[in-house]
């Protein structure tokens, strides 16, 4: 009883840890951010890597790209102790560290809206982990054609938000939609990556032999699964990345670091619902969130889309 104790203690510890590190991480990449050229999606891919390589050769956003990966660790090891269900309220309730830091290194202003907004997005992740969702069980093989379909509309979605951002380019809600279309990445970044973990099962590959997942396509069989979901992972995780600092860099971090937080808790459990067949043992809950994370983006979004107006009429007035 005494060592179960400890355990949890240990778990609650570590998961406080890594909301630390998340949280402060956005931080020091909003100051990177700050130091270097607008990033500019639409332009040739030379300039896309010259952006990127500003980035990581800035000390401020590298120092915060890695705190974020570190912080990952203490993240999976808390899951391991304590489960998912005690972790992400933990990790969510981190956003007040989040906004104190925002407000006290950053110098970004907060209005009441906004602070109701992100504790509404807090006490949403909280009923979300409390309405209990079913475990992932993955059939690598009537999950393929949901899979496919869900993916294809999260990618017809991102094209258009793509498009908007591009029509709307250097205005008020340009970073909006960057952020979405970084949120709605990393979150296939998130399916890809369960899937990858069943596959690896799966097939019984051994992480050491790096070269089975490299390319495992020569098989023929649920190996092709393992190096499919590889590939995608990295993909849509490294794009995301691009995307959500681009949105980041055009906009107030106490404003769009929660909304990304939102959606990419929120779009995995959908991703889990169509295509993992998963389920809520109460759905009142999951239904009282949902609106509640709503709310709070449009919140969000609405009052920084004010507020760049705001900052461009104050600069042509200048």
């Amino acid at each position: 009883m005494m060592m179960f104790d400890q355990q949890i203690v240990l778990g609650i510890m570590l998961a406080i840890i890594a909301a630390f590190c998340f949280n402060f991480a956005i931080i020091l990449q909003k100051m990177g951010l700050n130091q270097v050229p607008i990033i500019d999606l639409g332009k040739n891919l030379k300039n896309l890597l010259m952006s990127v390589k500003l980035l990581f050769c800035n000390k401020s956003w590298l120092a915060g790209f890695l705190l974020g990966i570190f912080g990952w660790f203490f993240y999976v090891i808390a899951i391991s102790l304590v489960s998912i269900l005690v972790v992400t309220p933990i990790i969510s309730i981190g956003l007040i560290i989040f906004v104190f830091a925002a407000w006290t290194i950053l110098k970004e202003k907060i209005g009441l809206k906004e602070m109701i907004a992100i504790i509404m997005l807090i006490l949403a992740t909280i009923f979300l982990t409390q309405a209990k969702i079913s475990q992932v069980s993955i059939d690598l093989l009537s999950i393929a054609f949901p899979f496919l379909i869900y993916t294809i509309i999260m990618i017809i979605i991102c094209i258009i938000f793509f498009i908007l951002s591009r029509i709307y380019k250097e205005t008020k809600v340009e970073g909006i939609f960057l952020i979405f279309i970084g949120a709605i990445f990393y979150s296939q970044g998130i399916l890809f990556t369960n899937i990858f973990t069943q596959a690896l099962f799966d097939t019984g590959i051994n992480p050491i032999y790096f070269w089975e997942i490299l390319f495992g396509f020569i098989y023929l069989d649920t190996h092709a699964w393992v190096v499919l979901s590889f590939y995608s992972m990295i993909f849509f995780n490294g794009s995301s990345i691009l995307f959500y600092q681009a949105g980041l860099q055009k906009n107030k971090a106490i404003s769009m670091y929660p909304i990304f937080n939102s959606i990419t808790v929120v779009l995995p459990i959908f991703g889990g619902l169509f295509i993992f067949h998963q389920r809520f043992e109460n759905n009142i809950l999951f239904l009282i969130s949902f609106i509640l994370i709503l709310i709070s983006t449009f919140i969000l979004s609405k009052f920084q889309a004010t507020f760049e107006n705001l900052k461009q009429i104050s600069k042509e007035t200048n």
